[in-house]
């Protein structure tokens, strides 16, 4: 379980630090600093069943989409995300972007992306950056069977992105993947 102070570095470059942990706020948030640099990779639209989410960029400006809709958040600006809202965030700007975010309730969204952060480094997938090194064609699979592990934190937003997680999730079991770290 996730604690106040870890920091989960991902194979893009992205860096997830916690800054209050569920554990410190009876689950009632869970709240972390996302650093992304450029070419950070974006997690697929998507909702949340049961939490409300908030960015407030703090360095840089962060692409946000809700409901469909896509604008620029810059430093001082923020955004909310309803319940089962779909939505999505990419750093397209060629700058590192730091923003402030908030899970509400947490949901165990700090062990989702703990478990994330954990079993990538545990199969070897340190740098998704190149696609042409073999370990990391595994990713998108392990990505997709993590997500479906955890349907009360988030789930695949649209039907297409549920038929292809679904699919990469099927193909990665199939092949004998396992997510336990």
């Amino acid at each position: 379980m996730a604690r106040t102070g870890d920091r989960f570095e991902m194979p893009d470059g992205s860096v997830y630090a916690v800054t209050s942990a569920a554990g410190d706020t009876g689950g009632e948030f869970v709240g972390m600093e996302f650093t992304l640099p450029p070419g950070s990779i974006p997690p697929p639209a998507h909702v949340h069943p049961g939490p409300v989410e908030e960015y407030e960029v703090i360095e840089g400006e962060l692409d946000v989409m809700v409901a469909g809709r896509w604008r620029t958040l810059k430093a001082g600006e923020s955004a909310s995300v309803p319940v089962g809202a779909l939505h999505t965030f990419k750093n397209r700007s060629g700058e590192t972007v730091r923003v402030r975010n908030v899970h509400r309730p947490a949901a165990r969204f700090e062990d989702y992306i703990e478990h994330i952060c954990k079993l990538m480094r545990a199969r070897g997938i340190t740098d998704t950056k190149n696609l042409r090194d073999t370990k990391n064609l595994r990713a998108p699979l392990y990505l997709s069977m993590v997500m479906l592990e955890y349907p009360e934190t988030l789930a695949p937003g649209r039907r297409r992105e549920r038929l292809v997680i679904n699919a990469l999730a099927r193909v990665g079991r199939l092949l004998g993947l396992r997510t336990t770290v």
